[in-house]
């Protein structure tokens, strides 16, 4: 019984403790921003982008394996896409309300 009960314990706080973390976002689409930092056409061109990125990921994903130039491929347009996020957000451009 205090086997069960150990093991049973054990499981629960493992499962808690797993759930707890944060995960690394992986889509692009939920970005951060502020209604005010970003114009209309610049959020766009983010999602445009994050659409982009879904896509090669989908490419590099549809036979299963993932090469080494698909990823280098892959994470080129993720830091693609955040280095036109930060100078978006750093360009001293205002939406106008």
């Amino acid at each position: 019984m205090k086997k069960i009960l150990l093991f049973s314990f054990m499981f629960v706080f493992i499962s808690a403790t797993a759930s707890a973390q944060i995960r690394h976002r992986e889509a692009f689409p939920n970005f951060r921003s502020n209604s005010n930092q970003l114009t209309w056409n610049e959020k766009k061109e983010i999602r445009r982008d994050a659409v982009r990125n879904h896509m090669i990921k989908r490419r590099a994903l549809r036979d299963g394996i993932v090469t080494p130039i698909e990823r280098r491929k892959i994470h080129q347009s993720k830091c693609d896409t955040r280095r036109d996020l930060f100078r978006f957000r750093h360009n001293s451009r205002r939406m106008i309300i």
